[in-house]
């Protein structure tokens, strides 16, 4: 009961500041993909499935737009139960074009609310792309952060770290 009261006075925070920006996403849900097991294939784990499915009830009515994955399966995975909730299809970018991503986002959801499911080493990278000024990293065994960015014109981006 606490989590979701921490959750939920998060996100009403979040809409009252959201609207001070008029000529940018509302707000971008950033996220890594869920537990992976091992290489070479790097799927979902059972964990990672059972993440997955939380974040999509926990996401379901945030009134997301539009959902970007990583060419990696273990994004499209974390992405699908949000996306069959939302009858939304995950659009796909190389995992390794945080430029190209964050450039089509602001292109293609100028008035959206955004999850972008990518991989731990690159969150800092978009959240610098998206001008966030301070160093958010996120550990190679750390699935729980959701990373709140509410664009602000011309400022920084407020980001706010969740834990799922």
């Amino acid at each position: 009961m606490r989590n979701r009261f921490a959750f939920a006075s998060s996100v009403l925070l979040l809409a009252l500041v959201m609207s001070a920006s008029a000529h940018a996403q509302q707000v971008i849900f950033l996220i890594r993909h869920a537990e992976q097991g091992p290489p070479p294939e790097m799927a979902l784990t059972e964990a990672g499935h059972r993440r997955a499915t939380a974040l999509a009830r926990r996401l379901k009515d945030a009134g997301i737009t539009a959902i970007y994955a990583t060419d990696a399966m273990r994004t499209q995975d974390t992405a699908a139960p949000i996306a069959r909730t939302l009858a939304l299809e995950p659009r796909l970018v190389p995992m390794k074009d945080i430029e190209a991503l964050v450039r089509r986002v602001r292109m293609e959801q100028p008035q959206g609310r955004v999850l972008i499911v990518n991989h731990s080493l690159n969150i800092a990278p978009i959240l610098k792309a998206m001008g966030h000024t301070e160093e958010l990293v996120v550990a190679r065994d750390d699935y729980e952060p959701l990373i709140v960015v509410v664009p602000r014109g011309d400022a920084p981006p407020l980001v706010v770290t969740l834990r799922l």
